[in-house]
């Protein structure tokens, strides 16, 4: 294993990351055993997807220089949605 990784590897990890802790989530509300811990074990997945997403984002952004691949692709994706998913849960939840 390299010591230093990329920009765009690190970034990549991160979004693996957000999409297996959206799985647990979408695992919790099916299978949903008792509605007050199934909303903490799907909101906690939530936002800290969130905030990895805007790491993951920061982590992309830096590695902009580096060339593009497949992986540079889905992180900025995975990443990029992520970020926006949080932002558009603080506006509606700061509106309404």
């Amino acid at each position: 294993m390299e010591a230093n990784k990329s920009y765009t590897e690190r970034s990549y990890q991160v979004s693996k990351l957000i999409l297996i802790l959206l799985t647990f989530a979408a695992l919790t509300i099916m299978v949903n055993i008792k509605p007050e811990i199934s909303r903490i074990l799907f909101g906690l997945p939530i936002v800290v997807s969130g905030v990895l997403g805007i790491f993951g984002s920061i982590f992309i952004i830096k590695g902009m220089d580096e060339p593009t691949n497949e992986k540079k692709i889905i992180a900025i994706t995975v990443n990029f949605a992520m970020v926006l998913l949080i932002l558009t849960i603080l506006v509606s939840n700061t509106l309404y």
